[in-house]
């Protein structure tokens, strides 16, 4: 390879690790709940609009809220041997600082388009993003209101945001009855996010990171996930949306029907929560089939990059293998 070949490619890759330290994969929940969202709206009005504005805001803010929450984990995650771009030292804090600042600034941009309450929800979700990642709150090390925090910003932000993107005014009746359609939603994300903690558990507890998995230990906070799936189920019924509450039982049942919760290891407590969240869009797809897509482009793009840069298959060899 030519001296100006490996340039370019040094370059891509530094392009790629710095796109991909801020864990597009996440995004997946938060437009899987937008896309409920505005088909929970569609139903209740017959209202379809749609601007990609705020959508396209709420996950640049979100890409600022993982980067800086890369690097806060970094001693975390090189124990659980995940977010390589950043604890291989090749993204370091500078570069995630002005990758978060940036996309703050264009979320911001963007936004100007948006409704007023829509952009009273993205700043909600801005202000969640600093107190999870930043002291002296630092939600994301406080138990319960970490899990908490994942179902405000990923279950009624997103949820609100969605439904308000059809168009129409929106009045303090509307917000009520739509955070109450939200709730079945923020339990499964409740419900997945504990999951995700349960896998990083052993080296969350290592960089004495307290995180709701680590303070209640594996089989109490495993308990708490079924109890979750169980609560979105229960939701989903009162809420009378089918989507969720299918979701609830199936994912209750897979929980308390597998190997013996306080025994799993940490491979198959990631693979369950990526298993539950495909099932979850599966789901919904007749609803937002547009959040299905997404969800494929979006994992297919972290597959090949990984594949690519690390020689490793991630997120499919953990739906595939099980995480065994």
């Amino acid at each position: 390879m030519t001296g100006e070949g490996r340039g370019g490619r040094r370059a891509l890759e530094r392009l790629l690790d710095r796109t991909f330290a801020i864990r597009p994969l996440l995004w997946i929940p938060a437009v899987a709940v937008y896309g409920a969202g505005r088909a929970w709206e569609f139903r209740v009005s017959g209202r379809n609009g749609f601007s990609p504005g705020p959508l396209a805001s709420l996950l640049l803010i979100l890409a600022a809220v993982h980067g800086a929450n890369a690097w806060r984990d970094r001693d975390g995650d090189r124990r659980n041997r995940k977010g390589l771009p950043v604890v291989r030292g090749l993204v370091g804090g500078r570069s995630l600082l002005a990758v978060g600042l940036g996309a703050v600034l264009v979320a911001a941009i963007v936004a100007r388009g948006a409704s007023s309450f829509e952009q009273g929800l993205l700043l909600v979700s801005l202000v969640l993003g600093v107190a999870y990642v930043a002291p002296p709150f630092e939600l994301k090390r406080r138990p319960i209101l970490d899990v908490l925090s994942h179902g405000a910003g990923y279950g009624v932000v997103a949820f609100l945001l969605g439904a308000a993107g059809c168009g129409g005014p929106w009045g303090v009746g509307d917000l009520r009855a739509g955070s109450m359609a939200s709730l079945p939603y923020t339990l499964g994300i409740m419900t997945v996010s504990l999951l995700t903690m349960l896998a990083d558990r052993e080296g969350d507890e290592q960089a004495g990171q307290r995180t709701t998995a680590v303070a209640l230990g594996a089989g109490r906070a495993a308990g708490l996930s079924v109890g979750l799936a169980w609560g979105t189920m229960a939701a989903g019924l009162w809420a009378l949306d089918l989507t969720p509450a299918v979701w609830g039982i199936l994912a209750a049942a897979i929980l308390a029907l597998g190997p013996g919760l306080d025994s799993r290891t940490a491979a198959s407590w990631n693979a369950l929560s990526i298993r539950l969240q495909l099932l979850f869009l599966v789901i919904l797809t007749p609803q937002a089939p547009a959040a299905f897509l997404a969800a494929i482009l979006i994992a297919g793009a972290t597959e090949a990059y990984n594949r690519w840069r690390w020689g490793v298959g991630y997120p499919l060899r953990a739906v595939g293998r099980g995480g065994a």
